[in-house]
């Protein structure tokens, strides 16, 4: 009798193929994508709004997801949205005001604050003093 199976069983995992994993990748403007359910592919010419747009050779545009479900070079990949840079935030005085560096403030006539006392006059110091400079 033939033992189809082995001398042990449990040998072998089978659930322990070795399938190809999926690695994330961002998106970028001409990388040639094939959609794993369609088989439809082309180069990316869009990316907006968690969608690309892929065209074909024949110029064929079509939108699809950004996700998972594509290949590149016949590996599956997951793609993700292209990171942008954070904007560079502008630094802001005391009052609100934009603070540009190495600059003098610009004042259209020379003009006096009146205040009350010693107190008043550090408060609007501290508060608009780069501003009230020139």
């Amino acid at each position: 009798m033939n033992d189809r199976y082995g001398s042990d069983i449990l040998a072998r995992d089978p659930h322990g193929a070795k399938r190809p994993r999926s690695t994330e990748r961002p998106v970028e403007l001409g990388l040639v994508v094939e959609d794993a359910q369609t088989g439809y592919v082309g180069a990316v010419v869009r990316v907006e709004y968690g969608r690309m747009e892929l065209e074909d050779r024949r110029g064929r545009r079509k939108p699809f997801p950004v996700g998972p479900g594509y290949l590149v070079d016949g590996r599956p990949v997951i793609l993700t949205a292209p990171r942008a840079a954070p904007p560079a935030a502008a630094t802001k005085t005391a009052s609100g005001s934009v603070a540009v560096q190495g600059a003098r403030a610009r004042v259209a006539l020379h003009s006096r604050i009146y205040v009350e006392g010693r107190h008043d006059a550090e408060l609007v110091e501290q508060v608009w003093g780069h501003d009230l400079r020139f």
